[in-house]
């Protein structure tokens, strides 16, 4: 391991990239997501959080993390929308 170096904790990563992506959003004129959408966000970083956690707390995955954590629950949701027919 590098000296100096830590694991970076994707929770505060990932925030940083959402609020990088709501600046994007907001200085390109289109529409930026719902901050109401708060508790989604949480269950995102937690689930990133536990990607990370699980892999052995992995320097500068937590891009990946956050976009494997999305794609988990997306899939979650939609396999318990289908169910509810």
């Amino acid at each position: 391991m590098v000296a100096g170096k830590r694991n970076e904790d994707p929770v505060e990563g990932s925030r940083e990239t959402v609020e990088r992506e709501l600046e994007r959003h907001e200085n390109n004129g289109t529409e930026p997501p719902d901050r109401s959408t708060g508790s989604k966000e949480e269950r995102i970083r937690r689930r990133a959080y536990e990607i990370w956690d699980r892999e052995g707390r992995p320097d500068g995955e937590h891009e990946r993390h956050w976009q494997q954590a999305e794609k988990e629950l997306e899939g979650e949701e939609g396999a318990r929308e289908s169910g509810d027919r």
